[in-house]
């Protein structure tokens, strides 16, 4: 309605001078120098002599080498293009209109340019004060005759009224705005170029344009989706719309600001294209990052993708790989890393503690790694006790508690952290404080007989359930001996496909638990950063009796420069607990791809609003022909961001090829500061 009045009123003030207080000159969102004008392409497209001075060159430049007008297309070199100018627009926009135009795969090939020219206000007001009293006369006139016709010129007047008040007081500007949609055809044989996804497309809301398509114009309306940022359309069409500055801003989409760091690009921004490119390091709130799609979504080719350009942008980094599925065979092997398949006879030792750097202990002194250990043992055993034994510790937990603190007092280890570095002791050296326990429990501070007796019937228990599993031959033996891992390959992958094919989920969730320690451990010890990516992160997830030591690790793994990175299918394992939730809402990043949870859900678990809810339900999965997946990124005190995930021919390659290939080894390099390393040729699978 605004803009049918305003319209009416651009014939009354468009020959009056502007005022000095107004803005000069129409903008456009891709204007350029405005030495570069319109007839440098007509000249160029004539071949009628070489460019010879500098302006020529540079439009030689920026201009295609040759241009062929037909009516309804452009022929620009090789390839075609046809533009369609934008006739009508919504009576009542919506902020963010146009966010289905910028970002759907129809527009892929097409180029939005918006013009936009302030009007002069105080020519608009006195135009409107002119409109308003013509108006009122017509109603006079109309209502002392009785005229029917008098009800609607009463609402014009009220609504040109409404318009006068608003521009009056309030300092909303109003606008005449151009807008045209370029579409190309890069096939050299093709005769016309296929806009019906785009016009469909501007037609649906809640955009709502009507495009239309200027005949023996085409090349006006290409100069004016071009960079030279001139509207020659409108020279000879009128093809501006006046609107108020409410509607121009509604036009632009939901755009949090380019982001852009020292890092690598997790994609490209939906909207526009460029490229998002950060360093999970840089984080001020943690390290840690959540992904999480359906099956088939393209979280697990997003995240061996920003595996693989991690390690060629930052060669220090240590980059370890928890799967029970063997989806990162093939990353572990392109770049050279070393593969501990779980399941055979290398020790993992539950009980290992490793010492916590000085420097650490001194920057955070709420640290309390020996009643994080304490804590992480009796979690290990208690799922163990739960799950494996189908015995639930119960009663027991205290004597157990007991018998770990003893054990540990054995080896030298106490709560000085001092002492952290001595030689962790492991399940069998338990088992012998428990054979104590039950031989004397006065040893041990019980001195009445019944205290004596209740701690003997523990530890008999304790040890009916232990001993079958942690014996010399037993499902367990790998976890009563000294761990046999280290960090010291610059890829680590832990490969549980094996122990999932042979042992249920317990058993494949207890080794989760137990591997994620082992990681956890070791990274406290190293000086570098460590990026520890889990998949199938529901085996730990569904765990209740670990969620509380993962939360611990998750809340100090900034302390150690250590990012856990948690991949699973739905955001609903991050909402089951309390402590997933705090698990969740430590995480500074978090990756969403197509997920099929109700909307209420969505804004519940992450905070979404409805169009961040629209796209990830409706984001595209991976596949050749797109040659993209998306994705929304959430970033803490940034926002988020719509993505598409692309990878070069090259990473695609990397990525693609089989996990049994030794060629992709010798094809990936890490970069430093100082120049470019190889990474290890020389890696290879191991089974352990």
């Amino acid at each position: 309605m605004i803009r049918r009045l305003l319209n009416q009123l651009r014939s009354t003030d468009t020959d009056e001078p502007q005022s000095r207080d107004e803005p000069q000159g129409k903008w456009t969102t891709d204007s350029v120098d405005e030495s570069t004008t319109p007839h440098a392409i007509r000249d160029h497209s004539r071949g009628e002599r070489e460019l010879e001075s500098i302006p020529e060159i540079h439009q030689g430049l920026v201009a295609p080498g040759s241009i062929e007008e037909q009516p309804n297309a452009v022929r620009i070199g090789e390839s075609l293009a046809r533009t369609q100018w934008v006739a009508e627009y919504p009576d009542s926009p919506t902020d963010g209109l146009f966010e289905t135009l910028y970002s759907t795969s129809e527009t892929r090939e097409t180029d939005v340019s918006i013009h936009v020219d302030p009007r002069n206000t105080e020519r608009t007001l006195n135009a409107l004060e002119n409109k308003i009293e013509d108006l009122e006369a017509d109603v006079e006139y109309l209502t002392e005759r009785h005229r029917a016709g008098a009800r609607g010129i009463q609402k014009d007047l009220e609504d040109y009224q409404d318009l006068y008040d608003v521009l009056r007081n309030t300092s909303m500007g109003a606008f005449d705005v151009s807008m045209y949609l370029t579409t190309r055809e890069r096939d050299p044989t093709a005769e016309r170029v296929d806009v019906d996804g785009v016009r469909n497309a501007a037609r649906r809301a809640p955009a709502n344009l009507t495009p239309v398509t200027p005949r023996w114009q085409q090349l006006d309306s290409l100069v004016a989706t071009s960079p030279i940022g001139t509207n020659k359309l409108d020279e000879s069409l009128d093809a501006s719309t006046p609107m108020l500055g409410g509607a121009v801003g509604a036009m632009f989409p939901f755009v949090s600001g380019a982001f852009a760091e020292p890092g690598i690009e997790y994609g490209t921004y939906a909207l526009n294209e460029s490229p998002l490119i950060l360093d999970r390091f840089a984080r001020e709130t943690g390290y840690c990052m959540m992904v999480i799609g359906k099956l088939g979504a393209g979280k697990s080719f997003s995240t061996k993708l920003q595996l693989l350009r991690r390690a060629m942008y930052d060669s220090e980094t240590i980059i370890v790989m928890l799967d029970p599925l063997e989806g990162f065979a093939g990353v572990n092997q392109a770049l050279g890393g070393e593969r501990v398949t779980v399941g055979g006879t290398r020790g993992f030792n539950p009980l290992e503690l490793r010492a916590t750097p000085a420097s650490v202990l001194a920057s955070a002194p709420d640290l309390d790694p020996w009643g994080e250990q304490i804590a992480w043992v009796l979690t290990f055993f208690e799922t163990f006790f739960t799950h494996v034994a189908a015995n639930p510790l119960g009663d027991r937990t205290q004597t157990l508690r007991r018998a770990v603190q003893e054990t540990y007092a054995d080896a030298g280890i106490t709560r000085d952290p001092a002492t952290h570095g001595e030689d962790s002791p492991t399940i069998t050296d338990l088992i012998e404080v428990l054979e104590s326990l039950l031989a004397d429990p006065s040893t041990y501070g019980y001195p009445t007989d019944g205290e004596q007796e209740r701690i003997r019937q523990d530890a008999e228990s304790l040890l009916t359930d232990l001993r079958p599993s942690f014996r010399p031959d037993g499902d367990f033996a790998n976890l009563a001996r000294p761990s046999e891992f280290d960090l010291d390959a610059p890829v680590v992958y832990l490969d549980l496909n094996q122990e999932e094919g042979v042992r249920g989920n317990a058993e494949t969730s207890l080794m989760m638990q137990v591997l994620f320690n082992a990681v956890y451990e070791r990274a406290k010890g190293t000086d570098k950063r460590v990026v520890f990516v889990i998949d199938e992160a529901h085996y730990l997830m569904h765990d209740s009796t670990s969620l509380g030591f993962l939360e611990t690790a998750v809340r100090h793994s900034r302390h150690y420069d250590l990012s856990l990175q948690f991949v699973t299918q739905t955001g609903g394992e991050f909402a089951l607990t309390p402590e997933a939730k705090t698990i969740a809402s430590l995480c500074s990043m978090t990756l969403i791809h197509r997920v099929d949870e109700e909307a209420e859900k969505l804004a519940q678990w992450f905070g979404l609003n409805d169009r961040e809810i629209n796209w990830v339900r409706s984001a595209k999965a991976g596949n050749d022909e797109d040659g993209f997946s998306e994705a929304l990124l959430g970033i803490d005190e940034a926002g988020w961001f719509p993505l598409r995930v692309r990878a070069s021919p090259y990473e695609q390659r990397v990525l693609d090829q089989p996990s049994d290939t030794h060629e992709s080894s010798k094809g990936i390099s890490r970069s430093t500061q100082d120049g470019t390393i190889s990474a290890h040729p020389d890696g290879g699978d191991r089974l352990v």
